[in-house]
């Protein structure tokens, strides 16, 4: 199950922002004024200031009962105001010329929708910004009751972000964790064959034996070897998938959801019960029954475990919109994508190579060439990773973190996002070595260690080209190059290049064993 899921969502996804500014409301209430920030998207022909002074606010007129689309019986109150009017009945630029030919500073539309930017189809009579709102900031406004002054800014991004600091620190330990634990899985996986072939030949193996090995290898599952056909079998899949994500988002943003809320109740318990297991005084076991998935008569304590893993994932499909949901979908990620680093085996570098290279070119195709095939120059990778701007449901592979810092951003809760397929992918090569490492019997893990601080090193390349550039980067951009590379240099200067490329030396060792 996870194997497919994975094949399914290791597709890497860019933060993006749109036309993102901020309204400042000045409200007055018993006597007092207090200064709020909301969230508004404005059109793209507007140009909003950096910062904000005292004569860029004007009055806050709210005419929201009324769609602006005919003039007002009162044209005299909008003039010199910021005129807040709903959304529908006709477009943009119909409200925003009726609002200008009244005199008004700008147009502020209320949307009960997603707000997205609003299209005034570049009109060159429109010379005041027309921005959108949602409805339950706008709510809050008048909620107070007194009158309000407004003005808009969009300052500039800062060049860092503390979010980053916590993105990397999460996919580190989800690579840390989930590469060694691949590697460790796979020899004692290995090793256990082994034992195994050598005792079947004992014609006095008690049955008792045969069922405590049963039980031991209750959790774990048998790795899923990757070769080269299974490689172009599963990027075709990615791609595939990329492509009904950007044709067809509002249908398969679900299928997603669902295959996610599979692999993430997986995850967490496949990371959790080795825990349990080895700190639970009790290891009773459900009596015997012909219960679908209770059949093997699994741990009690494995049995509510996985219904309390359930539970978390629907927590998180309940409340997935609210501001808190990230800390779940994160908690979640990290451990769905150390389930399947655990469960996916590499035989040897060259797969790895090919694996890593092909995602390395179609991650930069569907960035940076698609945008120059598509209708209105949007990367497909974006369009997929986010819906649009008018999207309701967004895809969960990946981490979110919101902006720490004072920023456009952070008004608008628009989170620092890494996709899981840039812990994944490069998580298999780190778990490759990490096996090698076990295989070899290297004491301090070199190729190991070697590779994880590669993808540290390359996730802040990462940073620094998002930083430069103030535009979703395909990560896999840095991090192919970096752990690629840096494992085949520290091979060339040990002359085991042969070995790790082939797995050779793995299996050497092994016959001597």
């Amino acid at each position: 199950m996870d194997w497919v899921i994975f094949c399914v969502l290791s597709a890497t996804f860019s933060p993006v922002f749109a036309n993102y500014g901020i309204l400042s409301a000045r409200i007055a209430s018993d006597g007092n004024t207090q200064t709020k920030e909301y969230c508004i998207t404005y059109d793209q022909e507007a140009t909003l200031p950096k910062t904000l002074k005292d004569e860029d606010y004007h009055p806050l007129v709210d005419l929201s009962p009324s769609t602006l689309c005919l003039s007002p019986d009162d044209p005299a109150k909008l003039s010199g105001a910021v005129v807040e009017a709903l959304r529908g009945n006709c477009t943009f630029l119909q409200k925003g010329l009726v609002a200008q030919e009244a005199g008004a500073t700008s147009l502020l539309v209320v949307s009960a929708a997603k707000i997205s930017t609003p299209d005034v189809n570049q009109s060159e009579e429109l010379k005041i910004p027309v921005s959108l709102i949602s409805s339950s900031d706008h709510k809050d406004i008048w909620v107070r009751g007194g009158p309000v002054s407004a003005a808009f800014y969009s300052p500039e991004q800062p060049m860092f972000d503390y979010s980053l600091i916590v993105i990397w620190c999460m996919a580190m330990i989800t690579v840390i964790i989930g590469g060694y634990w691949s590697g460790l899985t796979g020899y004692k996986i290995t090793k256990t064959k082994e034992k195994k072939e050598k005792r079947a030949a004992a014609a006095d193996r008690r049955e008792r034996t045969e069922e405590e090995s049963e039980s031991d290898t209750e959790s774990e599952e048998e790795p899923v070897t990757i070769t080269l056909p299974i490689v172009v079998v599963w990027v075709i899949m990615i791609m595939v998938m990329l492509l009904l994500l950007f044709f067809f988002y509002d249908y398969m943003v679900y299928v997603v959801i669902t295959f996610y809320c599979l692999g993430a109740a997986s995850g967490l318990h496949t990371c959790l019960f080795p825990i349990l297991k080895r700190i639970m005084p009790c290891k009773r076991r459900v009596p015997a029954n012909k219960i679908p998935f209770l059949r093997s008569r699994p741990y009690i304590f494995s049995v509510v475990l996985g219904l309390a893993c359930i539970g978390c994932v629907v927590c998180w499909f309940v409340f997935r919109h609210e501001s808190f949901a990230w800390i779940l979908l994160d908690l979640l990620g990290v451990a769905f994508c150390v389930s399947v680093l655990k469960l996916i085996h590499i035989p040897n570098f060259k797969v790895c190579f090919v694996l890593l290279s092909l995602l390395f070119f179609y991650d930069i195709f569907f960035v940076f060439i698609t945008p120059l095939f598509t209708k209105d120059g949007v990367s497909v990778m974006v369009q997929a990773a986010t819906g649009g701007s008018g999207a309701t449901e967004q895809i969960p592979v990946l981490l979110q973190v919101p902006h720490l810092s004072p920023s456009t951003a952070q008004v608008c809760q628009l989170p620092s996002m890494l996709g899981f397929g840039d812990m994944l992918v490069p998580g298999l090569l780190v778990g490759y070595c990490c096996s090698f490492d076990f295989k070899t019997h290297s004491r301090i893990k070199v190729y190991y260690i070697a590779s994880c601080v590669a993808y540290g090193i390359g996730l802040i390349l990462t940073f620094v080209a998002l930083a430069l550039m103030k535009t979703g980067q395909p990560a896999l951009l840095y991090l192919v190059p970096c752990t690629v590379l840096t494992t085949l240099a520290l091979a060339a200067a040990r002359r085991e290049l042969s070995d790790i490329w082939h797995a050779k030396q793995s299996v050497n060792e092994l016959h001597r064993l």
